[in-house]
């Protein structure tokens, strides 16, 4: 019987450029994935072959659509906008919500700043933003947001695994209390999307980036809009793919929004980009978010081990259920930490006073036992902090 994580759950040999690389850097960017690259060849392509080239470009959007739906349960592609970043998706969402002055948000200090900073920009017109703080252990229990709740909380914004620790909610808790008040929640699925099963009832809004856990490129932001539960949502910003029909009569009198996700969406989208996620949307679905989130955690649980074992200030929750891919310790010169075990082969990320491993699909078991090892030659020279 094969151990889980005893080898990749996807080859190195479908990315680009990974011969015998242990790469742990995917909650910054994924590696590129040679079928993602294959399909924005394709597609820049296309733009040579004029109106029929377009058609082409714009199915493929569509079917781009339909692969990332397939990543939530319970969402189908009319539920999804594929924006510019995620960034765009927050700033968008935060300019067109309901709220009154004197209404607020919550959120809490581990939250990356596509997600706060256009609450932030709010307050000038009488937002009150509420960051819950962590505990002196790193820990931010559900409970903590549920205090800094009131009558007058219109949103929740909550990362559902943090990049600062690896913390992760369960968002079917977050949906429990947050129903039990009232509170619509918008979720932000940047480090989760692709590695595990997430479900559509469970938040108002969803959001991810691209370049992730999707195993995706740069430049596209997806929505997933539950209509159930944020009927006749109108995003802040708008454009030309938001409205259904752009050549309508009465398009000078008021906005033909389109029913379904593709409000959220603004111009021309990045379609090499989107051709490219739906590639890698397609491979993950297709290997299975359960068998991906079972190896995974295979992985994840080693490194933990193993950063245990080396004496090093772990920040990310030791129980399985509360962290995902992402396991952090804090180094004074993480930068430094990272940089010299990029000379060995070995991808992490460092700064911010931390270093972070991040386990996915083209990781295996012994490529831990090579991290640990980097990282016990590195501390010759820049000691872990105390």
């Amino acid at each position: 019987m094969t151990t889980v994580g005893a080898q990749p759950l996807l080859p190195l040999s479908a990315f680009i450029g990974l011969e015998d690389e242990a790469y742990f850097y995917t909650g910054a960017h994924a590696p590129g994935l040679k079928a993602g690259a294959a399909a924005m060849e394709w597609a820049y392509a296309m733009k040579s072959t004029g109106p029929r080239g377009r058609a082409h470009l714009f199915e493929r959007e569509e079917a781009a659509r339909e692969q990332v739906a397939r990543l939530v349960d319970g969402a189908s592609a009319d539920d999804v906008g594929l924006l510019g970043d995620a960034s765009t998706a927050w700033s968008s969402i935060a300019n067109g919500w309901d709220w009154k002055p004197g209404d607020n948000v919550v959120l809490n200090e581990f939250e990356h700043p596509s997600v706060f900073a256009p609450w932030i920009r709010l307050r000038d017109r009488g937002l009150e933003v509420r960051f819950v703080r962590r505990r002196d252990d790193w820990d931010l229990p559900l409970a903590d947001l549920a205090a800094a709740c009131d009558e007058r909380t219109v949103a929740i914004g909550l990362s559902h695994v943090g990049y600062v620790t690896g913390l992760r909610y369960d968002p079917a808790e977050v949906a429990a209390f947050a129903d039990s008040r009232g509170i619509p929640v918008i979720l932000d699925v940047s480090h989760s999307l692709g590695v595990m099963p997430l479900a559509l009832s469970h938040a108002a809004l969803i959001v991810s980036a691209s370049y992730k856990w999707t195993l995706g490129p740069y430049g596209v932001g997806i929505v997933y809009w539950n209509r159930d539960r944020l009927p006749d949502f109108r995003p802040g910003n708008v454009g030309w793919r938001s409205v259904e029909d752009i050549f309508r009569p009465g398009r000078f009198g008021d906005l033909d929004w389109s029913p379904g996700g593709r409000r959220f969406q603004l111009g021309a989208p990045a379609l090499s980009d989107i051709a490219a996620l739906g590639e890698g949307a397609r491979v993950l679905a297709d290997l299975g978010l359960g068998a991906v989130q079972q190896h995974a955690a295979a992985i994840t649980a080693r490194v933990y081990e193993g950063f245990r074992g080396l004496g090093l200030s772990i920040t990310t929750p030791e129980d399985p259920d509360r962290r995902l891919g992402n396991v952090s310790f804090l180094h004074p010169r993480g930068e430094e930490v990272a940089d010299q075990l990029a000379d060995a082969g070995i991808y992490v990320w460092g700064g911010d006073g931390r270093v972070r491993a991040s386990s996915h699909v083209m990781n295996r078991l012994d490529d831990v036992d090579r991290l640990m090892a980097g990282l016990a030659d590195v501390f010759e020279t820049l000691p872990a902090a105390p």
